[in-house]
């Protein structure tokens, strides 16, 4: 990677089974799918909305899926309990 993205450029949250990041200075949006058997995988099935004009859209995707990732490994892994609620 070219660039270096802080985590405090993407905003991450789950709702039901959709998981979504945001980078916040350009609006990329990044959705993927909870699978049900893994709390913590991410898919390698995502879409993205908002590219618009920035110079290496692929590179935000990227740091978006990696800090996904670190994100659900906090989450779930470290005995963290998870309401059905937010499920």
């Amino acid at each position: 990677m070219g660039g270096d993205y802080p985590s405090s450029e993407f905003q991450i949250s789950e709702e039901g089974d959709v998981r979504r990041v945001i980078h916040l200075p350009t609006g990329i949006i990044i959705e993927t799918m909870r699978s049900a058997r893994d709390p913590i995988s991410v898919s390698t099935d995502y879409t993205v909305d908002g590219i618009g004009y920035t110079g290496r859209p692929g590179e935000i995707v990227q740091a978006g899926l990696r800090h996904l990732r670190v994100w659900l490994m906090r989450r779930y892994d470290r005995g963290w309990s998870v309401s059905l609620k937010e499920r």
